[in-house]
């Protein structure tokens, strides 16, 4: 009901807002400077009445305008924000993403009015995120989960008492590392194979988990924690050479020769995501060591050659 709103009515606003006892006048005038540095209030003291106003009549900091940069980041960050916004966790911020993705995609772009500048690629199928919401407050609140889980071309349900360190998605799918009762060590679970889960009150299990540390060798969803990482070197054709150097398979690449092809290091685990990998590339892609894994990938290629066979 106050126009102009000296320093010592907005204390005793905020204390009776807050519950709190007292205020000190920096605090009120650093809040007031953060108001016009990062949201452009226009607040200014009256040399009249001596209080507060915003000089321009209509501003609220609650609609404060965007500029195009920021519109066209916010434009960017929904569309982004889109896969995610059917799983669990997000349910409660749906309606705030559609309308970002809506009001601001087709109303505030002049030209892109019905247009999507930025494609992002959907899942298809169930990725396990509607999980994530529970393992995030398990490692949140340190609470174990209770997790029935089923592998893939299995009818076998087993379960898990977990305590949950990291969720992680690969390829669009989603992933939670943890400790668990039943392995008695650090296991990955796929969340798309959970079948039921539960948050239990008691029993976590704390460790100095470093995720860094962990998935360092790591190559795909699979992890080795009680394996040496090899040492993998590969050769790629000359065709491939520029895609390999902009898109390293892993973190820890390294050029060994880039004479008559492209010859690269990689220290990781010899998982299945790495086989995969290597076999995508086909006629591509040589294994120079280590020995058992070329002897892997030659067995699969002579598999596929005598499936076309037949």
């Amino acid at each position: 009901m106050r126009k102009y709103p000296t320093l010592e009515v907005l204390k005793e606003v905020i204390m009776e807002a807050m519950n709190l006892d007292s205020i000190s006048d920096s605090t009120i005038n650093k809040d007031i400077r953060n108001m016009k540095d990062h949201y452009n209030a226009p607040i200014e003291c009256h040399p009249v009445y001596g209080g507060y106003y915003y000089s321009e009549e209509n501003f609220s900091i609650n609609s404060f305008p965007l500029t195009q940069d920021e519109i066209r980041v916010l434009d960017l960050s929904t569309s982004i924000l889109k896969q995610i916004k059917f799983s669990g966790y997000f349910q409660q911020f749906e309606s705030v993403i559609e309308k970002l993705i809506s009001g601001f995609r087709i109303s505030k772009i002049p030209g892109y009015e019905h247009k999507h500048i930025l494609e992002i690629e959907e899942p298809l199928i169930d990725t396990g995120i509607k999980w994530i919401e529970i393992v995030y407050e398990s490692i949140l609140n340190k609470q174990p989960l209770f997790i029935e889980y089923k592998k893939f071309n299995s009818d076998e349900v087993k379960t898990h008492l977990m305590s949950a360190y990291v969720i992680r998605e690969y390829r669009n799918r989603w992933y939670v590392t943890g400790y668990s009762e039943r392995s008695e060590g650090i296991t990955t679970l796929a969340l798309d194979r959970v079948i039921k889960m539960e948050l239990l009150n008691a029993g976590y299990h704390s460790t100095d988990f470093n995720e860094k540390d962990f998935f360092k060798y790591g190559f795909g969803a699979t992890v080795y924690s009680n394996s040496e990482p090899y040492k993998v070197e590969l050769l790629f054709d000359e065709s491939l050479s520029g895609y390999m150097l902009t898109k390293p398979l892993h973190s820890t690449q390294r050029i060994i020769n880039d004479k008559d092809g492209l010859q690269l290091e990689i220290e990781c685990y010899l998982t299945p995501e790495l086989e995969m990998t290597i076999l995508s590339y086909a006629e591509k892609v040589k294994v120079i060591a280590p020995q058992q894994l070329k002897e892997r990938v030659m067995k699969r290629a002579e598999a596929l050659v005598e499936m076309y066979k037949g």
